[in-house]
């Protein structure tokens, strides 16, 4: 499941650099650390983790 967890964080922080970072380079470090996990936490479990949960499902779990 570890795995599955970087499968699922490392393009939304791949995009988050990417994309959103330049909007916040004026603001102080603290803050700029504080925008990510604010839109990562929410949308992990709530969106990616049970697609990506399903979609990977016989290979989490081979028994069942």
């Amino acid at each position: 499941m570890s795995l599955t967890t970087v499968l699922a964080v490392d393009p939304f922080a791949l995009l988050y650099d990417g994309l959103v970072t330049q909007y916040f380079h004026d603001w102080p470090l603290a803050w700029r650390t504080a925008v990510f996990p604010l839109v990562l936490a929410p949308l992990l479990p709530y969106a990616v983790m049970p697609w990506l949960s399903r979609s990977l499902r016989r290979w989490l779990y081979p028994q069942s």
